[in-house]
């Protein structure tokens, strides 16, 4: 990577940072009265889009350890919005899935958002959201495809 593609890529990532903490700025204003921080929203997002999961898999989901996704889904537990299932493929390891209490919250969730979205007004066409999200996609696959480390050890 030349000096400029180092400037250009330090300043995407920065700005990515930037921007994943505000939108999880706005995301607890938006849900302030559920009283739910992003984390456990996360958990729940990924059990309704992706459907039940053990804790090891919803901890292969990201760079976290499995005993802080055991903690977060212990406080789910909690509020009775997941619960644990019998996991067919495996004898210890439960399935963690959304109660009816869970699903009814990620629906609040998704339209609470969905409004928000509909009323405003991004600066950016649909075009460049495309070509982002593209971007964005492509820089993500290449460092979790490991090839990155491959690239270093050949250096």
């Amino acid at each position: 990577m030349n000096a400029s593609e180092q400037k250009s890529f330090n300043g995407i990532v920065n700005e990515v940072r930037a921007l994943f903490h505000r939108l999880a700025a706005v995301a607890d204003e938006l849900h302030s009265e559920n009283d739910l921080p992003a984390s456990q929203r996360a958990i729940i997002e990924n059990l309704g889009r992706l459907g039940a999961r053990t804790v090891p898999q919803l901890a292969s989901m990201r760079p976290v350890s499995r005993q802080h996704i055991q903690i977060i889904v212990n406080q789910l537990l909690e509020r009775e919005l997941v619960e644990l299932v019998a996991n067919p493929a495996h004898k210890r390891s439960s399935l963690v899935q959304l109660t009816a209490t869970g699903s009814d919250l990620l629906d609040t969730i998704r339209q609470r958002e969905a409004a928000l979205l509909a009323a405003i007004d991004l600066p950016v066409g649909s075009e460049d959201m495309k070509t982002t999200l593209q971007t964005l996609s492509a820089i993500r696959r290449f460092f979790t495809d490991k090839e990155w480390r491959n690239n270093q050890a050949a250096k």
